[in-house]
């Protein structure tokens, strides 16, 4: 997905299209309350069937329309494949991948930044997903059934904040109201620090239901911010490159999806009173927030040389004219092409 991204999305509205990967949050949304009824009436082997049912059934509809590039979709109309490729310049090299430049890429800053910050996020929305409904049957009292929907419903919410913050991180960037490097910044401090910091709170809150439920409906919603934060940035600095990327960023932060889990067994694995959880939230609160620094010192929306063949960047572009600007002028010039010229 993020190496067709640097592929088939104008920089404009990347961040909007980055939104589309929280359908992962609509999933878990749905996910939970279902699975919850499933095991509730039908024993828990009735989920894996059902869940690996919907998974193979969507995969048919990505076999059937997702292609590689818009010049070989059969379907796009002439214009959007032309606003596309002018939107996208000379950043995207056309024919066969690159060769992948192991080499520089493991030297990047930017790239590490994106990995070691992206492992203080997911280590939050796994301590949300994983630990979550313990804390819920454990310390709150509910039962599986009231666990899946009231974890599922944050998640459901999520996706709607999702579209929210990267269409407006778009808006910010068209508008020149911030720049996209502090665009990209802000957002992914809203995904880290704020629900580090709501996960200290939700500590001390005790048993009081509603304020819990509250803050932890926006704790979730706000994690969404990183996919128009450091997320974007991966297509954003190297969009030929961006699967790569992905790919050696994910070995880094994805390990957090297991070592969140492991550290909360560990903390809980003798006491599961509030006391022994405040410190799980107080150990997400600090990997969290303090792995969003490395982000904020090296991030960076600049595409990197190591982007192009033989880390030769093309010339520079005069970029005045938007997109559709420059459409308009090729439009205006086929068709006065056929009226006498003077002398």
């Amino acid at each position: 997905m993020y190496a067709m991204a640097g592929r088939w999305i104008p920089p404009s509205e990347r961040s909007r299209f980055m939104s589309s990967f929280q359908g992962f949050s609509f999933g878990i949304g749905l996910t939970y309350p279902l699975c919850g009824w499933l095991i509730a009436n039908f024993g828990w082997r009735v989920v894996f069937y059902v869940t690996g049912s919907f998974g193979f059934t969507w995969c048919i509809f990505w076999f059937l329309l997702a292609y590689d590039t818009p010049a070989v979709h059969p379907r796009i109309t002439p214009y959007e494949r032309s606003y596309i490729e002018v939107s996208l310049g000379e950043t995207v090299v056309k024919g066969k991948g690159l060769p992948v430049p192991w080499k520089e890429l493991f030297k990047s800053l930017p790239v590490w930044a994106i990995g070691i910050t992206t492992f203080g996020r997911i280590w939050v929305s796994y301590t949300f997903i994983i630990s979550g409904p313990l804390y819920m049957k454990t310390v709150l009292g509910f039962s599986i059934q009231t666990n899946g929907l009231l974890n599922g419903a944050p998640f459901l919410l999520s996706y709607v904040t999702s579209v929210i913050f990267c269409y407006l991180a778009d808006v910010i960037v068209t508008k020149n109201v911030m720049s996209l490097k502090n665009v990209r910044k802000m957002n992914t401090a809203i995904a880290q620090v704020v629900p580090g910091l709501i996960c200290v709170l939700i500590g001390y809150l005790g048993c009081n239901i509603v304020p819990i439920l509250v803050v932890w409906f926006i704790a979730v919603s706000c994690i969404t911010a990183a996919y128009a934060g450091a997320m974007a940035s991966i297509v954003d600095i190297a969009p030929n490159l961006a699967g790569p990327i992905l790919a050696f960023a994910q070995t880094i932060h994805m390990s957090a999806s297991f070592l969140s889990p492991i550290v909360a067994g560990f903390l809980l694995k003798e006491n599961q009173s509030l006391e022994q959880w405040r410190i799980v939230f107080a150990v997400t609160a600090i990997v969290s927030v303090s792995t969003y620094f490395m982000f904020q010192i090296y991030g960076t929306d600049e595409v990197q040389a190591w982007n192009y063949p033989d880390s030769k960047p093309p010339m520079q572009q005069d970029d005045t004219n938007t997109p559709l600007q420059l459409l308009n002028v090729d439009e205006g010039q086929k068709s006065s092409s056929s009226e006498p010229k003077e002398k």
